[in-house]
């Protein structure tokens, strides 16, 4: 069997050379976090330093001002992040306690006082308008298959794709390039869909995930990440056609199911059933 190396650009920011395994635990038999989830960057750094996140559920979390500036110490930069996974420990008082311990029976959002103890930020781009599907080929959108992985480490996170909100759509990817940075930026992952497809009749929306290469078609290294897509111009287009939201949201890709980074023939479609808040 050939080796792949796992390439994590711009990944896990980690504080104080943390090293993030798949065992929860570390040396000393303590969990090095106290829970990892994808989430909404809604603000960071500012007058009082610290950042605020936010889960799908609504619950926000207030990240230290010692943490993030650990984070910030070792490189990271939290300039036009909007999705990122953080993984982080509740703060504790001067005798342990859990300053803001989870309120397990909670039936409203609650505020949770956290230590960011690593961040990797989700590329979240919007999705793309093209006139027609022809386009895809024309300018080349799909010249590389994708994957979709399960989180590295945690068989519990496996995700196909699911609605972060009713706006944003998630997924976790992995794909094939050859190992550098210049050639890391050369790749593209976009959502696309084809205005031409939307009649006053349609109840699903398509999507195309696409992966352009840029014309690097090493499989020599891999790349896994969350990625998130914002689709509100996508379903603002679909009710202004059809006067009423999709029910169905289907999304269409060259689907890597060999893990091999070979181009299969045919696409693989995903359907998810769309429920607007």
């Amino acid at each position: 069997m050939r080796q792949i190396k796992t390439l994590m650009v711009a990944a896990l920011t980690l504080v104080m050379g943390i090293m993030m395994t798949s065992c929860l635990n570390s040396e000393g038999g303590e969990s090095m976090y106290d829970g990892a989830f994808l989430a909404k960057v809604v603000s960071a750094g500012g007058l009082y330093g610290g950042a605020i996140f936010e889960d799908a559920g609504g619950n926000r979390y207030e990240a230290s001002y010692k943490s993030v500036t650990q984070l910030e110490t070792g490189g990271y930069s939290f300039t036009g992040v909007e999705v990122a996974y953080i993984y982080f420990k509740f703060s504790v008082d001067e005798l342990g306690n859990q300053i803001t311990p989870p309120q397990q029976n909670a039936t409203t959002p609650q505020t949770y006082q956290i230590e960011l103890v690593a961040i990797q930020t989700a590329p979240t781009t919007d999705a793309e308008r093209v006139e027609t599907a022809t386009e895809l080929k024309d300018n080349e959108y799909e010249t590389s298959p994708i994957g979709i992985s399960q989180m590295m480490g945690n068989d519990n996170n496996y995700v196909r794709f699911d609605f972060y909100d009713e706006s944003m759509i998630y997924t976790y990817l992995q794909w094939f390039l050859t190992n550098g940075q210049e050639e890391f930026k050369k790749h593209n992952i976009r959502l696309v869909y084809a205005y031409d497809e939307i009649t006053s009749s349609s109840t699903e929306l398509r999507f195309y995930l696409c992966h352009s290469n840029g014309g690097d078609e090493g499989t020599g290294a891999m790349y896994q990440n969350w990625y998130c897509f914002k689709v509100s111009n996508a379903l603002a287009d679909f009710e202004r056609i059809t006067g009423h939201q999709p029910s169905t949201v289907k999304i269409s890709l060259y689907e890597d199911i060999s893990s091999m980074g070979a181009m299969p023939s045919s696409r693989t479609d995903y359907t998810i059933n769309y429920k607007a808040n």
